[in-house]
Order: structure tokens, then sequence, then C-alpha cells
């Protein structure tokens, strides 16, 4: 029995979603906010959820167009480049705050994948990261700890 590309990747992405559904329920949450309809664990909770049962429903289903993937094509340098870009995020973002490590990352991330527009970069980086954010702290009060807009004088 052959396995086809893709549906080993939904395999894998549905043990990712397993555990990342495990780790969204050991949030910690305040204990006025536990309760709430909505708190921090809300949201990864459901996205678990959602990769668990698409990715169950892709590997279950008969295939309609298999696919065949030559794998000298694909471009790994981009792949390695983005991996090693999510890593420096994930060990810059309490530093630097949501905002700056956020921007950043999505402005190297574009230009990893090829784009050299920079209205463009910077117009789909930093003012949706501040909408994104307003959305989080603004609306939701949801909690970002930001030292570099505290340091600015915009958040407390």
């Amino acid at each position: 029995m052959k396995i086809s590309p893709s549906k080993l990747i939904s395999l894998l992405f549905f043990i990712f979603s397993g555990y990342y559904l495990y780790t969204a329920y050991q949030i910690q949450v305040f204990a006025f906010d536990e309760n709430a309809p909505f708190n921090a664990k809300t949201f990864p909770i459901y996205l678990g959820f959602a990769g668990l049962v698409f990715s169950a429903l892709y590997v279950i289903l008969p295939e309609t167009n298999p696919t065949d993937v030559d794998l000298r094509v694909l471009d790994y340098k981009k792949t390695i480049g983005l991996v090693i870009l999510m890593i420096l995020y994930g060990l810059t973002i309490l530093r630097a705050g949501y905002f700056l490590s956020t921007s950043i990352f999505l402005v190297a991330s574009y230009i990893i994948l090829g784009e050299r527009k920079w209205i463009w970069i910077f117009t789909l980086s930093f003012p949706f990261v501040a909408i994104f954010m307003y959305l989080l702290h603004g609306l939701l009060n949801i909690y970002l700890r930001d030292p570099f807009l505290k340091y600015l004088g915009i958040m407390g």
C-alpha cells in the first residue's frame, strides 16, 4: 500500500493538532477569566479541534485527484529559512514584545518568500499587526505584554 504525500502530511498535521490541543488545555488563565465566554485558551482550543477534524477528514476521505510530488523541485532553502525565522520569533517575542517581533517576523517572511515591493511588505505587516493588537488588547481585553510599546508610552 502506497500512501500519498498529502495524506502523510495530513497525518502529521493531525498529530501536531493533537499536541497543540493538549498544550492549549494547559494554558493558565486568571481566576476571573475562567468562566468568561472568551479567554486566553478559547481560540487555541477551537483551533486544535478544527485541525484535528479537518486533517482526520482529509486522511479518511478518498482523494479525487491524487497528486504526485516531485521532491527535487521543492524549495528547501525557503522552507528552512522560514523554520529558522519562526524559531527566532519564538525566542524574541517575550523580550521585544508582540508588536515589534511579529511585525519584523512578517517583514522577514515576505522577503524570504520573494516579495520585493517594500510598500506591500510594510503595508501588510505593521498596520495589520497594530489592528490585530488593538482587537486583542482594546476590544477583547486580552493583555499582551509588550515592552517596546510600554517603552514608547503607548501601552501601560
